[in-house]
């Protein structure tokens, strides 16, 4: 018995070293350097590019690069249109869960041919191993990201990050939108009204952030009328639904609660 337990001991020591180890050497593989110029670097994981495509980082800034020089993060010099998060396949993301009714939460089966957005210049923009970025802030005033073969996110300038399965995570909504919170299966109809009937859909103000989950639900955003939420003040009222004032900016639990808002007064009774 003592031997069995020794050597699964032994066991775990050695996969711990051996993950330690491939964690170290990953990060050793990353360096960063001070620009002594504007200069063009091509993001990891590029193999073709014309010259205008390769971005220009900015004079005086310091980027992060691999082993072979490629970026992974650093500060535009310029403007520059690129690829974003694309994320994983649509074989791999439907073993995940089951799609839902009106809603398809995974990315389209067939990328866009044309997946780029505008982004500033003098601001950071950090890449995936593939060259796209997850994170940076774009300049467009409406720019459109195709979710999947029928939705498209209508977002304006501002910070804009993703999901690795290629979901939006945060952005700026160009238009008013409507959008699922998490736990929207509890508030199928209560926003319901006598000429709409949008099933657990709830609609966000534009030019406000947002935060999705990789499901495409919010976690945060700014409401554009009066709506009714599951809030924990009210859990043990019937329903436990309270109504939230337009231009309120709710945030949601992985219940679909709503554990903050913007002031103490947004919630009526």
């Amino acid at each position: 018995m003592q031997k069995i337990l020794l050597k699964g001991l032994i066991g775990i020591i050695l996969s711990a070293f051996l993950l330690f180890s491939y964690i170290a050497s990953v990060e050793a593989a990353q360096y960063t350097r001070t620009l002594t110029e504007n200069t063009r670097i091509t993001p990891t994981g590029v193999i073709v590019a014309t010259w205008s495509n390769i971005p220009k980082f900015k004079k005086g800034t310091v980027v992060t690069l691999n082993e072979y020089g490629e970026v992974f993060e650093g500060t535009l010099a310029e403007d520059i249109s690129l690829p974003y998060e694309t994320g994983t396949s649509q074989a791999a993301v439907r073993t995940g869960y089951t799609p839902v009714p009106f809603y398809v939460y995974s990315y389209a089966t067939k990328e866009p041919t044309n997946r780029v957005l505008p982004f500033k210049g003098g601001t950071k923009i950090t890449f995936n191993d593939k060259g796209e970025v997850i994170n940076g802030t774009i300049k467009g005033s409406k720019e459109s990201i195709t979710l999947n073969q029928t939705n498209q996110i209508l977002v304006s300038s501002g910070e804009i990050s993703f999901h690795k399965n290629g979901m939006v995570a945060t952005c700026n909504l160009a238009s008013d939108s409507y959008l699922r919170p998490v736990g929207w299966l509890q508030i199928l109809t209560e926003n319901y009204t006598d000429n709409s009937a949008c099933s657990g859909l709830v609609e966000f103000k534009a030019g406000k952030a947002i935060s999705l989950n990789e499901k495409g639900e919010v976690l945060q955003g700014t409401l554009n009328k009066n709506t009714k939420l599951l809030s924990a003040g009210s859990i043990l009222s019937a329903g436990g639904i309270k109504v939230y004032e337009a231009g309120t900016t709710v945030e949601f639990d992985d219940q679909g609660i709503v554990v903050k808002a913007s002031n103490a007064t947004s919630a009526v009774n």
